[in-house]
């Protein structure tokens, strides 16, 4: 199976200012902010070939939420993990009910998001 790395997400206070950041430090390109699921607004910053960063709005949580991995087929990823005893947190389907990503809890806790190429 071949992974890589695809981003990190992370928590930030505003999410203007760290988009000023990342690209007055890093050259960062963002995305448009758009809002999640849950309300919250997110973008993702391009640097210069590096896997991206996943800028995240939280009022009250700083620091890593997900790393995100891409693969070929999370169909066996998920059933691969199952069988090895991974804790999946949650699935993403398509309006199909293929299955598009999952969510895995590393050994620290963090969540660890595996999905199919965009």
């Amino acid at each position: 199976m071949n992974y890589q790395l695809e981003h990190v997400a992370i928590y930030c206070k505003d999410i203007n200012e760290s988009i000023k950041f990342y690209e007055k430090f890093f050259a960062g390109q963002p995305t448009a902010i758009r809002k999640g699921a849950a309300g919250y607004g997110f973008c993702f910053m391009k640097i210069a070939g590096s896997p991206s960063i996943q800028l995240m709005e939280s009022a009250g949580e700083v620091g890593v939420h997900h790393y995100g991995f891409v693969t070929d087929d999370v169909e066996q990823v998920a059933k691969d993990f199952r069988e090895k005893g991974a804790q999946i947190v949650r699935e993403n389907r398509d309006p199909s009910g293929k299955l598009t990503t999952i969510f895995v809890k590393d050994p620290n806790g963090l969540e660890m998001e595996i999905r199919s190429p965009r």
